[in-house]
């Protein structure tokens, strides 16, 4: 199987408050630079691979914020079944929506948050609820029939009435695929200095009625976070649950290629300077086994039955239903997803 393939893009028109990726605010001067840098880094991969990839995400930052026709011409020789661009509602415009379709986008990935006004802005976000369902029509009326809404419950003040109002206003807008995401309080983000995390059964709570509510609209729970109709699930995001190869290229990506896992400087002076692959390590067996049991144990189909061992431990997590083996299978229940971190380090133990 070919690849997939991840582009970050690492600018934004401002941080958000809760963001601790490798993005920045006000770099126009180097954008020409950068696009320069990714087509140089992407050149022998795409030699290897033809330009053909499994599948294709353009992430950032905010890749709907640099010029349309810049995603084009990274996207030029490039093909791949599913094809997905990460973008702000604030950002769109048909103009840049019509650019990536004819770039070979075929999956929008919509950074809505919540639809709540007052939310919105304590996120640092800019755009608003109504320009949100602006956008998502305006995508529609563009020919995208595969959009995604990315949404975050246990806000600083998001009570459970407001999050239920989102999962309202996101379902009947009828997209394909939903992202519903907890707050984590990354240390070094603004809103870690003055958040006061939510309570673990108010975050469980709110985790709880997404899937309930989703799945009556018709939406499967496939991953701990991530909600979709019958065959939209995210081919790209399930190569990596799935422990697939993929290569990532740009400030601060991440690599799994042919048994190695290898990343690019998260400095973007570094990057333009000429710094690649600053991480570069060979797995061991024990490696693979965490990792497989860690990204596999969060989707909804789990892992073989044979990594792991039937006994008395095993055995407890079925009964207070935590797992389940059943058939080939060994997966998490929704109660166990919960705790999954805790499962899998008991696992490993």
């Amino acid at each position: 199987m070919k690849p997939a393939l991840y582009i970050h893009i690492p600018f934004c028109a401002q941080k958000c408050a809760y963001c601790d990726f490798a993005s920045w605010a006000g770099r126009e001067p180097v954008w020409e630079a950068y696009f320069h840098a990714l087509k140089e880094e992407m050149r022998p991969w795409m030699e290897i691979s033809g330009g053909k990839f499994y599948s294709v995400f353009v992430g950032g930052g905010t890749p709907s914020l640099v010029p349309a026709e810049r995603i084009a011409e990274i996207l030029r020789g490039v093909s791949a079944g599913e094809v997905t661009l990460e973008a702000n509602p604030g950002t769109l415009t048909p103009e840049k929506l019509e650019i990536y379709r004819q770039a070979g986008v075929n999956r929008l990935s919509m950074g809505v948050q919540s639809f709540d006004d007052g939310l919105l802005k304590t996120l640092g976000r800019i755009h608003t609820a109504r320009q949100a369902e602006e956008a998502f029509f305006m995508a529609r009326e563009a020919g995208f029939d595969n959009l995604n809404l990315d949404l975050m419950y246990a806000l600083p003040g998001q009570t459970q009435e407001a999050w239920e109002g989102t999962l309202e206003q996101a379902a009947a807008l009828g997209p394909e695929h939903i992202s519903a995401y907890s707050l984590i309080l990354e240390e070094g983000t603004p809103m870690a200095a003055w958040a006061t995390p939510q309570p673990d059964e108010d975050v469980n709570r709110m985790q709880r009625t997404a899937t309930a509510f989703l799945k009556e609209k018709g939406y499967a729970r496939y991953e701990i976070s991530n909600y979709a109709r019958p065959g939209r699930e995210c081919r790209h995001n399930l190569v990596y649950w799935r422990r697939g190869d993929y290569i990532g290229v740009g400030c601060a990506a991440h690599s799994l290629y042919q048994g190695r896992r290898f990343a690019n400087p998260d400095s973007l002076g570094a990057y333009l300077a000429g710094a690649r692959r600053t991480e570069d390590a060979i797995l061991t067996e024990e490696d693979v086994l965490e990792e497989r049991l860690m990204l596999g144990l969060r989707t909804a189909e789990g892992v073989p039955r044979g990594w792991i061992r039937e006994n008395a431990q095993t055995r407890r997590m079925v009964r207070e239903g935590l797992a389940v083996f059943e058939k080939d299978r060994f997966f998490l229940t929704e109660k166990g997803m919960e705790v999954q971190d805790a499962v899998v380090l008991a696992l490993l133990q």
